[in-house]
């Protein structure tokens, strides 16, 4: 093990800007990562009595429609050329729209019958993904071009995983808010999601503009001057292509999309389980064990992020990440003995080792793809932040697809029938056991094949460098 790196004061983000750019990590959270991943199945299943099935298809369809317009947004994105840089514009427009949309996506009427609740959430939901795009591929390509460090990036993406901790721990008590004791149907006697979430959806649309607009206003795009804002721009074919050919890329997008589809489906039958065979049907309880899931996740998660990072600066990001995904896999087969219904709050241990694991891997792969960016610049002679995120986010959000709608199917599957109510038979809460254990163990294994191969280490990336300053100076 080799002693720490030494980030030079020009290499150095300010601290204002990192705490900025971090703070819009929160949109992402919440309008992507809480919506599709806590909040859709319970709102539109359990509440407005949506199938499974039917909701992981019209997840696939709005998942494939982002993929589509993130290479879009991605171009024109590089090639946008205005007085407040390539980036910010977009990051401040699509803020905006994806509040605005965000309030009408749980908005569809209850009374359309089966079809018409398929068309109108399908309709609004390519509305709220495309606004979400406008924001999104922007803000992610703006981090890949904060500052030319290898370890600087990572210290970045150090202070992003850390207000996600605290996004988490928020996140992770929404569903606890709005099937809780706040929004209770006088009638029934029960919490009524509905009408918790349309009121809660107010106030979270307002964190989104607020956070959106941050980055916006208090982050500098650092390449711009001197070399982005006089670079040709690219087609978009002939961008794609160069993509397609970057092979550091393709190691990130397997790592990225066996995460991924592993994560989603453990999501989503993870909240079947723990409804229906720790909880034996009782959603409030659940909830109140998913809040406290994300405390001590978050806990975790924050006491372990100076240890990645100091560990970042004497080992290559690449070995972190494969030892991360043994203990996330690791964490994960605790589920064979923690997944009891006497004793529900046991399944919190697997889920503390399994998220704080899997959240360390994403704290280093934001700062790879800027290395990547590196490499790019070297052979295209372009740096294409925006390109390169839009094409590894295609696959990143084709895993998200295929996992919403595995994890429909799969719930589907296993006979789950929310007309059965809170008592669902045995054998098909032994089936979605089975599957909760064994699918994500299966695709997250694919990923170590993607770690093994990754070519970029300290090393290669300093003669990298070395090898762009000399050719266009220093940024």
């Amino acid at each position: 093990m080799s002693g720490p790196a030494r980030v030079s004061a020009e290499d150095r983000i300010p601290l204002p800007q990192k705490a900025a750019f971090s703070l819009g990590y929160g949109v992402d959270y919440l309008a992507a990562g809480v919506t599709t991943g806590i909040l859709w199945m319970p709102f539109f299943n359990i509440g407005l009595g949506i199938s499974p099935f039917v909701l992981g298809v019209i997840l696939m369809i709005l998942r494939g429609w982002d993929a589509i317009t993130d290479p879009v947004m991605g171009n024109i994105s590089d090639n946008m050329r205005t007085r407040w840089g390539r980036r910010r514009p977009f990051i401040a427009i699509g803020a905006i729209l994806t509040a605005v949309s965000y309030l009408l996506l749980w908005r569809i009427p209850d009374n359309l019958g089966p079809q018409g609740q398929f068309i109108a959430l399908t309709l609004v939901g390519l509305i709220f993904f495309t606004c979400f795009t406008v924001w999104s591929v922007p803000f992610y390509s703006l981090q890949m071009e904060l500052t030319p460090s290898y370890d600087e990036r990572t210290r970045l993406a150090a202070w992003v995983s850390m207000a996600g901790k605290v996004f988490y721990l928020g996140g992770g008590w929404i569903l606890a808010i709005v099937a809780g004791p706040w929004f209770v149907d006088a009638a029934t006697g029960k919490p009524d999601i509905i009408h918790g979430m349309r009121t809660t959806s107010w106030f979270m649309a307002g964190i989104i503009l607020v956070l959106g607009i941050l980055p916006a206003f208090f982050v500098h795009e650092r390449y711009y001057a001197r070399t982005t804002s006089h670079q040709a721009r690219a087609p978009f074919w002939s961008s794609l292509r160069e993509s397609f050919r970057c092979r550091p890329l393709w190691n990130l997008i397997g790592i990225s999309f066996f995460l991924i589809l592993g994560g989603a489906i453990n999501n989503t039958l993870g909240q079947y389980v723990g409804i229906y065979f720790v909880n034996e049907g009782r959603l409030a309880d659940a909830a109140i064990i998913n809040g406290w899931k994300s405390t001590l996740v978050m806990i975790v998660g924050v006491i372990g992020i100076p240890f990645w990072t100091w560990l970042s600066e004497r080992l290559d990001k690449k070995i972190i990440v494969g030892l991360m995904l043994g203990g996330s896999v690791g964490g994960h087969l605790l589920n064979l003995v923690c997944l009891r219904p006497d004793m529900p709050y046991l399944m919190l241990v697997p889920a503390v080792f399994e998220t704080g694991a899997i959240g360390a891997v994403w704290l280093f792969l934001p700062s790879m793809k800027a290395d990547v960016a590196d490499h790019d610049e070297l052979t295209t002679g372009l740096r294409r932040e925006g390109s390169l995120n839009a094409f590894y986010s295609w696959f990143a959000k084709a895993g998200i697809t295929a996992g919403a709608g595995l994890g429909g199917l799969v719930v589907q599957l296993t006979g789950f029938d929310v007309a059965l109510g809170t008592i669902q038979p045995p054998e098909i809460l032994e089936r979605m056991r089975s599957l909760y254990i064994g699918l994500p163990l299966l695709f997250w294994s694919g990923t170590l094949i993607f770690i093994w191969r990754y070519p970029l280490n300290r090393g290669r990336l300093a003669d990298i460098r070395g090898l762009l300053e000399a050719r266009r100076g220093k940024v």
